[in-house]
């Protein structure tokens, strides 16, 4: 039963993860074509990262520019969560039996 409720916990985690990536490279593309639509001017602030996933990230407000957080945060954000997401897959099959 306890092998069940593991596999059951580390399915979620890797789920939650992923979909978590997921929702950032979706959010990074729609930036994209805001700010290719909009002739790249970082001055009008795209609204794409106000919801509350978003908002919950960071402990506090990184007052960042749009340039900021559309080329250095959020590629680097999605970057250490593929990082994690590898090192999880890794660590589910490293207690396996031979």
């Amino acid at each position: 039963m306890m092998v069940v409720f593991e596999i059951l916990i580390k399915a979620a985690a890797l789920g939650a993860l992923s979909l978590l990536i997921l929702h950032q490279i979706a959010t990074q593309v729609r930036e994209y074509y805001f700010y290719k639509q909009n002739g790249w001017d970082f001055s009008i602030d795209s609204n794409l990262d106000r919801l509350k996933i978003d908002e919950k990230i960071t402990v506090y407000n990184l007052n960042l520019t749009n340039w900021e957080r559309f080329f250095l945060f959020r590629p680097f954000y999605i970057f250490i969560m593929i990082v994690l997401l590898g090192f999880m897959i890794w660590a589910s099959f490293q207690n396996l039996p031979s």
